[in-house]
């Protein structure tokens, strides 16, 4: 046994060898899973540059580019276990680093109260002046200063003037001659002298007397000294420029009169709460001089020009004041609500949504797995209060990361992933073949686009709105179901962005703005076009209206004959044989002006396989003769194309006729196989889509 004083140098020189980096005790199996967790390691981490993410080695160093030291990043799980490219998991304690915080999808009014302030002023169709309309004196004023309540037509002022006396005498005059002369027999000296005394009676209206005061003046029979000036309207008198014994020349401002029974309110909007503002709408608000009494306005004027100094654009109310309990220059709190409509909207928080011009990025947290987060373009409508509206990229009950959404762009961001500032880029796979129904969907897709393009580039928007329907439809129609994983998640990112583009196109205000969105689309169907080897013209096929509307009825027919099959309803398909006989011959008869390379193959396939179905009797003997008239009108129908409503599918069974398999057509993906019937109704799959 060894003693103590034995152990001691022993145990110091492990010691030795431990800080020296040695350690020759552990076993070589030791140093093994030692070498192996190094390497797993490695293998589990990247080394990247903070300000260039593309940059990303397997061991530590310097950026290339700016010389920064690289910083080490755990290498994310691999695609295989991804759901989408912009997907980033973060573990508990990361969570609580980065503060991450949830919110739900709402569905609601998005109802939303803006406050807005501004001031009690006149109502300028209400304000009335009282001029001089001849020069004289002020020998007298009845109403002597201002803020007095005047009524419609009480008198104001007297006035001396020598201008409306002779005026007076003159009209005096004029009366007088027409009585004296009302036995003349001179119809021209009458004439004369009416008009003379109409011309008087002018002078004076003109000279501002009132119709009952030139009744007075002519039945008194002399000229007054003073003439009495009224009030034109009711209110109250807000200005005053003159005082007793004061001369006037024509066109002095006497007083100004305004009418508070009727007031407006201009308030100062900013440019953001303008989409919540209309004319005709009812606006509650407030004063200091009254609290918690609401008063109503309504919207009559919008400002069509911005102040540059405050950035604020004038709104006008008409407020009625009946009670007089608004004075002019009160300060106004108004609160507008908007979004009260019938409709409900998405909403989510104010926080969530992480901002690249007109666009935005959201992440949402996979259902069912805590931590993990997808990144997600989505279109916004406006902001109501702490929400905004979203018009796509989510759906109700998906919880959106409300806090914290920085740090995890940031984070994704740094793997070079596509994040806020970092846009997708996709390296086209080396020859890959792609499942035929997807290749088929996407061909269709393509051309859709390229007639979305001429109809922009026609500058037609009818065209571009139908073109631009069809394009949606044809891209819901893709879910990328089928592909690999590497190539679906490609997919999946691309499809994000044209539904924003679609979005954004259709709700486009003019030409500049459609431009814009469609140049950023055209990018973004391009990285499609060059992911999957797609062609970026359509090549040019006659077009043939006869052919089509003939191939058009035989097509129903045969679809007909095809759920009829699906049945095991022989006596049915049998009626319909004979009305596809007849309707093959019209079609073979509308090809003889047709010039195709694949025109003899069709007319020999269409022809054998109408003849095998016209001496078909049982309902084996149907199913058989089936098969060749459906390989027939698929080469018709990639030919000339499928001109029913509506898309058209060719579906495969293959364990028909034994296990060699068949195909046939459908108007919907839904299986209905018309060679087993009920037996096996639901056998079968959906090759590729034709139309």
């Amino acid at each position: 046994m060894f003693s103590s004083k034995m152990i001691r140098p022993f145990c110091a020189v492990a010691v030795f060898f431990v800080l020296l980096g040695w350690t020759p005790f552990l076993s070589a199996a030791e140093q093994a899973h030692d070498e192996q967790g190094q390497a797993s390691k490695t293998a589990a981490t990247i080394w990247t540059c903070s300000m260039h993410p593309q940059i990303q080695l397997p061991e530590p160093g310097q950026c290339p580019i700016c010389f920064m030291d690289l910083i080490e990043v755990p290498r994310d799980a691999d695609d295989s276990q991804r759901a989408s490219l912009r997907q980033i998991s973060f573990d508990e304690r990361a969570r609580k680093l980065a503060q991450v915080e949830v919110s739900p999808v709402i569905r609601g009014k998005g109802a939303v109260e803006t406050r807005i302030s501004g001031k009690v002023d006149y109502d300028e169709t209400r304000i009335g002046t009282i001029t001089a309309w001849v020069g004289g004196r002020i020998d007298k004023l009845y109403v002597d200063y201002t803020g007095d309540i005047v009524k419609n037509g009480q008198p104001l002022a007297e006035i001396y003037s020598p201008e409306l006396l002779t005026a007076q005498a003159e009209l005096i005059q004029a009366i007088a001659a027409v009585k004296n002369l009302h036995s003349s027999t001179l119809d021209i000296i009458k004439n004369t002298t009416v008009r003379t005394e109409q011309a008087a009676r002018e002078k004076l209206r003109l000279l501002g007397l009132a119709d009952k005061q030139i009744a007075r003046i002519i039945e008194r029979g002399t000229p007054a000294d003073h003439i009495t000036l009224t009030a034109p309207m009711s209110g109250i008198v807000i200005n005053k420029t003159v005082q007793e014994g004061m001369y006037v020349k024509t066109g002095t401002m006497i007083y100004t009169i305004a009418d508070l029974d009727h007031l407006w309110v201009n308030l100062e909007a900013y440019e953001s709460d303008l989409q919540r503002i209309h004319v005709g709408q009812h606006v509650d608000f407030t004063v200091e001089a009254y609290p918690g009494r609401f008063f109503t306005g309504k919207v009559v004027f919008i400002d069509p020009q911005v102040n540059e100094q405050t950035r604020t654009i004038r709104v006008r109310l008409n407020a009625e004041n009946k009670d007089g309990m608004l004075k002019p220059g009160m300060l106004v709190r108004a609160e507008l609500t908007s979004g009260t409509s019938k409709d409900d909207y998405l909403l989510i928080p104010a926080s969530a949504p992480l901002f690249t011009g007109k666009r935005a990025i959201a992440y949402v947290q996979l259902p069912g797995q805590e931590g993990v987060y997808e990144g997600r373009e989505v279109v916004l409508g406006p902001r109501n209060g702490d929400f905004y509206q979203v018009k796509g990229g989510l759906k109700e009950g998906e919880l959106v990361v409300s806090r914290g959404n920085f740090k995890i762009d940031s984070a994704i961001q740094i793997q070079a992933r596509p994040s806020m500032m970092n846009p997708a880029t996709f390296k086209k796979p080396e020859e890959e073949k792609f499942p035929p129904l997807f290749s088929s969907r996407l061909q269709l897709l393509n051309h859709s686009f390229i007639t979305l393009s001429d109809a922009v580039h026609a500058n037609d928007r009818q065209a571009f709105a139908k073109s631009l329907t069809d394009f949606r439809s044809k891209l819901h129609d893709l879910d990328g179901e089928g592909l690999p994983n590497k190539d679906k998640l490609a997919w999946k990112e691309m499809s994000m962005l044209l539904n924003s583009d679609v979005i954004l196109a259709s709700e486009a205000d003019d030409r500049k703005e459609l431009d814009r969105i469609y140049a950023a689309m055209a990018e973004h169907f391009h990285q499609v076009r060059t992911y999957f080897s797609l062609a970026g013209t359509m090549a040019d096929a006659p077009y043939y209206p006869e052919v089509q509307a003939a191939l058009a009825k035989l097509l129903t027919e045969y679809f007909s004959l095809q759920q009829l099959l699906a049945k095991d309803d022989v006596d049915g398909a049998g009626a319909s044989e004979k009305k596809i006989a007849g309707l093959a011959r019209k079609f073979l008869a509308s090809l003889a002006k047709v010039e195709d390379a694949r025109k003899k193959e069709l007319i020999n396939d269409l022809q054998e396989a109408a003849q095998t179905l016209a001496t078909a009797q049982t309902l084996t003997e149907m199913r058989a003769a089936f098969f060749p008239l459906s390989k027939a009108l698929s080469l018709a129908v990639s030919t000339f194309g499928a001109p029913a409503s509506g898309p058209v599918y060719e579906q495969f069974c293959p364990m028909a006729f034994g296990n060699t398999g068949a195909t046939w057509l459908a108007g919907s993906e839904e299986i209905n196989n018309p060679y087993f019937g009920r037996k096996m109704l639901r056998c079968g799959e959906v090759r590729r889509q034709l139309k």
